[in-house]
């Protein structure tokens, strides 16, 4: 059986793909923090849910048209790992990768997430 903090990851990558971004922030804390990898224009830390959805909205606008698809749901009663293969498309360039985002809970919420990327490099050129 999975842990329920397996089905929180699960909830978000729902949420994303029918575009309910009220039902995809409500599975964050008020304070949660997010980490970028890379050198890219996203990389950085953002604190709190104001700068996290200020992130995703940029991410959203960089990436293109993104789609993915999930290989796992990992989880116990502190950490989370989803591992997915990420497809952004934009301009006539394409660019399919392996992900990774490990996630801290709090009250069965992510507190604190990490994205990073197989092929940093590569990233950091398609999102400019």
């Amino acid at each position: 059986m999975a842990h329920k903090n397996a089905g929180t990851l699960r909830r978000i990558d729902e949420a994303m793909l029918r575009e309910d971004m009220e039902a995809f922030f409500a599975e964050f804390t008020p304070d949660v923090i997010a980490h970028v990898s890379g050198k890219n224009s996203l990389a950085g830390d953002y604190k709190g849910l104001d700068q996290f959805q200020s992130l995703f909205q940029q991410f959203m606008e960089r990436a293109g048209e993104y789609t993915f698809e999930n290989h796992a749901y990992l989880a116990d009663d502190e950490h989370g790992i989803v591992l997915k293969r990420g497809t952004y498309a934009k301009g006539g360039e394409r660019l399919s990768i392996d992900e990774v985002s490990i996630s801290h809970f709090r009250d069965g919420k992510v507190s604190e997430v990490w994205f990073v990327n197989a092929d940093q490099p590569a990233f950091d050129a398609f999102i400019g």
